[in-house]
């Protein structure tokens, strides 16, 4: 009975050691994965992740993005156009003046220019539109219309009818009801220009305006550039204008700087060059 049961009891130990063996075998596993995830979430959260720099569009750049985060668009790559970016702020009376002299131009030579806004203000993810700017958030809302207005217009010159009515009103620029009222007597398309103004749209516009300003290190209303170079400044006057500032001036230079293949508008037969002209800028 004894050898008996003692030859019994050799596979039944046998069994015993494999599954205490596969135990053993499976809590090894269970510990390299759990090791391994543990790897795995600490390299995720602490890992040092790169964020891919945006460099601000400026004057001339002729790589610009070309989605609806494409937010500056670059007027010379399409028709050759001259470029005049106007540093300003919408509720500026210098800023006003600038634009109304520029009015005669855009008239005068609209086949062959285009406009950038850069508007100054100070960026702050805070702030209601995203920044700070000089005539309080009103001026933001009006600096976010001008450039859906801009962007939305079907030409240069029924943007800038959209932008004389506005100045018309300065003490009310900002306001949803002179805007839309403006747009609609420009000619402008109004769905997409509230889609844009009341959207994220507008606030990228005017981000990528405020940055164009500073990268350009311009922080005063009103200053104009041709082509990437300053041009002309009014600060309660005007200065560091040595082509002049009339009308003729501006539209003077502008039809020197243009390099297009387009015929020039008949009045560029007007003007005779000057070594104060801007030149392309590239």
């Amino acid at each position: 009975m004894d050898e008996f049961s003692h030859l019994l009891g050799q596979p039944r130990a046998a069994q015993t050691n494999k599954a205490r063996y596969g135990v053993r075998r499976l809590a090894a596993i269970l510990a390299v994965a759990i090791i391994l995830v543990f790897a795995v979430v600490a390299t995720v959260m602490f890992r040092p992740w790169t964020l891919p720099a945006r460099t601000a569009l400026r004057h001339g750049d002729r790589h610009t993005e070309s989605n609806v985060d494409r937010l500056v668009e670059d007027p010379t790559a399409k028709g050759e156009k001259v470029l005049v970016e106007l540093f300003v702020m919408s509720r500026c009376p210098d800023a006003v003046k600038v634009e109304e002299v520029l009015s005669s131009v855009v008239k005068s030579v609209y086949s062959i220019m285009d406009v950038q806004l850069n508007f100054i203000a100070s960026l702050n993810p805070n702030a209601t539109f995203g920044a700070d700017c000089k005539h309080g958030d009103a001026e933001c809302r009006g600096n976010i219309d001008e450039l859906c207005a801009l962007r939305h217009r079907s030409d240069l010159p029924s943007f800038w009818r959209f932008l004389l009515c506005l100045n018309s009103h300065i003490e009310d620029i900002g306001s949803g009801d002179l805007s839309l009222k403006c747009a609609s007597g420009a000619g402008l398309d109004t769905a997409a220009f509230l889609a844009c103004s009341e959207q994220n749209e507008g606030r990228s516009l005017f981000k990528q305006s405020a940055e164009n300003a500073q990268f350009a290190r311009v922080s005063t209303s009103a200053t104009v550039f041709i082509n990437g170079k300053p041009r002309c400044v009014e600060d309660g006057d005007w200065y560091d204008c040595p082509g002049g500032h009339a009308p003729g001036d501006f539209i003077r230079d502008i039809c020197a700087a243009y390099k297009g293949s387009n015929p020039r508008p008949s009045i560029c037969a007007q003007y005779k060059p000057t070594t104060l002209v801007v030149d392309d800028g590239y």
